[in-house]
């Protein structure tokens, strides 16, 4: 019987997906402290990547080396992202939370957010796992109506 490794349980070491990726570990680690991607750390503190942070790295790559973006356009064009269409709508708690203000990075990347997430793993949230990929991306930023879901979406962690 042949298992299947879950969209988010991280699974890959930073070493691993450095050579994927033909990246330097440090590269991967600048990554992270920009608030582009959210490794799982584990007790020890190692960094382990699921499948879904390494398509957004891939696409992190792709902006970088093909579309010339640096890695502040890329922090602005995920603090596009209207999480709010993800969690619920625009409600009291979204309007007064910095996110829904400032566009300084991904709301993953925010201290002191609402209510509404201040409680949540970031991992787990849908917004932090749309499928985001360069070519979706634009289409998450500018969506109305109903949100990007991905299908695949387990709650592996």
């Amino acid at each position: 019987m042949q298992e299947t490794i879950g969209k988010y349980e991280p699974v890959l070491t930073i070493g691993t997906v450095a050579r994927l990726l033909k990246v330097a570990v440090q590269t991967l680690r600048l990554y992270e402290q920009e608030g582009l991607v959210l490794p799982h750390k584990t007790p020890g503190g190692r960094r382990m990547y699921s499948l879904h942070d390494v398509e957004r790295l891939q696409c992190i790559r792709e902006m970088i080396t093909v579309h010339g973006l640096n890695l502040q356009g890329i922090r602005k064009l995920y603090a596009l992202i209207p999480c709010w269409e993800y969690l619920g709508g625009l409600d009291a708690d979204c309007r007064t939370c910095p996110v829904y203000h400032q566009v300084q990075g991904p709301c993953w990347s925010v201290r002191d957010v609402g209510q509404k997430c201040r409680h949540q793993n970031c991992r787990e949230c849908p917004v932090y796992r749309l499928p985001i990929n360069c070519h979706s991306l634009k289409q998450i930023i500018f969506q109305r109506g109903e949100p990007v879901i991905d299908n695949n979406q387990t709650s592996n962690t």
